[in-house]
Formats: structure tokens, sequence, C-alpha cells
């Protein structure tokens, strides 16, 4: 198919490969993706991994494992992804190595078309106070670049379809965040560590939000998500707004103390800088407070989506079982 004739306006994505299907965002867009009955998953993984599947998706027939070696290689990674229509990258990006090389063999395969990278997160990796407290960010970056030259590439190759991403900003994931003492509220002892104020405002989303923007990417908004960094949130809320729901859900009043924002990131960066992986994620969590608003920025894009926001109340009893 040449370039003048764009696949992603002439056929729909039937094939997508997942990479890091057992994590905490890829266990949830994996069953996602299944449940929808709209894909054929295939699992991309290495030959050392030992993750298994739940029981429950073991035999479903729209569910394949490919399997390379843990070399990951460029090459061997292009034949595994060839057939496939979109790769999604969800596995931690640690070194940026292994995401240039997805990418490259994506491009490589020359029948994937869409390529969703590991950008789901806090903060938007293009925000100055992001990339100047920890390398992270500028990680992705590098990898949203790379993405960028490939799409360009791909529209004066004529052999290739063509091929683009989409970056998907999700801000907090809001109830694994809850639940594990990420966001600093603590279920277990009905306590909260509130950050500054507590009156700043930041998008923060679902995981089930995040699964159903990933679909419409793929499904319904195809060629509107074409290269574009696309920012969602179940709600934009303070922390004072969660303690409120958590107390009003719980029917108890949490205890709450307080800490001064400037002197929490200097404390944490100094230990990231050291390699506290604590640290690191705390880093995120105050950049998730404090530079994590979207409804300030032009990339919020619920409406091109179709995407509707969550009750508050309503997702917090969902995370803490209270229904």
């Amino acid at each position: 198919m040449s370039s003048s004739t764009s696949p992603t306006q002439s056929s729909p994505i039937k094939n997508v490969a997942l990479v890091g299907a057992n994590g905490s965002l890829g266990s949830v867009i994996l069953r996602a993706l299944l449940e929808s009955n709209r894909f054929h998953v295939s699992i991309l993984r290495r030959l050392s991994s030992t993750s298994s599947l739940p029981p429950d998706l073991e035999a479903n027939p729209a569910l394949s494992i490919l399997t390379v070696s843990d070399a990951w290689e460029e090459d061997e990674l292009a034949e595994a992804l060839k057939g496939q229509d979109a790769v999604i990258a969800a596995f931690p990006v640690r070194r940026v190595e292994e995401h240039i090389a997805l990418a490259n063999a994506a491009y490589k395969s020359e029948t994937v078309r869409r390529f969703i990278p590991a950008d789901f997160g806090s903060v938007d990796a293009r925000s100055p106070l992001a990339r100047s407290l920890l390398p992270l960010f500028e990680r992705k970056v590098v990898i949203r670049k790379r993405l960028e030259d490939l799409a360009a590439r791909s529209v004066s190759d004529g052999n290739r379809q063509e091929f683009s991403w989409t970056s998907l900003v999700n801000g907090h994931f809001f109830d694994w965040g809850l639940t594990n003492g990420f966001l600093h509220f603590y279920p277990g002892e009905k306590r909260a560590e509130i950050l500054g104020s507590g009156n700043e405002r930041s998008s923060t989303t679902t995981l089930g939000k995040v699964t159903e923007a990933v679909i419409r990417i793929l499904h319904d908004r195809l060629e509107e998500s074409r290269n574009r960094v696309l920012m969602i949130q179940s709600f934009c809320v303070s922390q004072l707004d969660v303690l409120a729901s958590v107390d009003r859900v719980t029917g108890q009043k949490w205890k709450v103390s307080y800490e001064d924002t400037e002197r929490f990131i200097a404390r944490h960066k100094a230990l990231a800088d050291g390699g506290d992986k604590e640290s690191i994620e705390d880093l995120v969590f105050a950049l998730g407070v404090v530079d994590g608003n979207w409804e300030t920025k032009e990339d919020l894009a619920m409406g091109l989506l179709g995407l509707e926001e969550e009750d508050l109340d309503t997702e917090v009893r969902k995370a803490l079982g209270r229904n």
C-alpha cells in the first residue's frame, strides 16, 4: 500500500501487540482489549520471562504469545511483529534503548501502523520541571522524538504503510495510587499526607478510564489521534477534595499531616539522585500534584476521544472496596 492512501482511514486496527502485559497497567489493558471483542492480542515477551496469564484468559482464542530472545534485537523484534497493526508499550522506561529498539522494530515490520509508547503517567514529559527533576521524563522525550521521526519517514517511504503514534498522558493512576500509598493516602491507617496547602487541582485517571482511552484510540478515533499527545482525566481534583471524599465514603475522619512542597521536593530529589527508588516515586507524586492540571492544557482530549469524566466518590468507593 502506498503512502498516498492512508491505512488509518481505510482499514481498522485488528492485531495488537502488547508489551508489559503483566504490569499494573498492562494487565488491565490486556483484559480490556480482549473483553472488547474487537482485537486479536499478542503478548510480546522475552524467552526468560516467567510471567503467567490469568487462568480465565489462557484459552482465549483472541490471545497469543510472541516470544523473542532476551537480546531484544531489532531485526528479531521486527520479524515477531510482522502482521501486527499496532503496538502498545506498557513496560517501564528504565532503559531507553529497549523502547527505541521496539519502535524501530515496529517500523521495520512494515505492518505496524500505530504505536502507543509507555508515556502513560503522572506528568507530561515535555514539562521543564519534570525533566529537571527526573531523567525518566527526558527518556520519554527521546522516545517520542524517535516516533515523530519514524512517522515523518513513513510519509515519504512508498514501500511502507503509514506509521503513526499516540502518546496518552493520564496523570496519576487514581485507584491504583489511592490503595497502595502512592498518592500518600493510607487506607489501612485512615491517614493522609498532604503536599502544600492541598488546594492545587490536578488531573488523575482510573486504570479503567485509561483502558477505555486506549480502545478509543485504536478503534473509534484512529485518525483523530494520529501523531498526537493526548491528555485524559477521570477528574481534576485537589488533595483536599480526595480527603473529603474518603471521609465521606468511609464515614470516618482521616488523620492528616501537611508538608511543605519545596522541602519535600528538595529532600526527595537528593535521595533520588542517589538512586533511592522510593524517592523517585515520591518526586513523580509531587510532580503530579504541582504540574498535573490538564484543564490548563490544549491537549486535553476527553471530547476528542468521546470520553466522560467519572464521579470522585464513586471511584473512591470502588477503590476502597466500599461497594
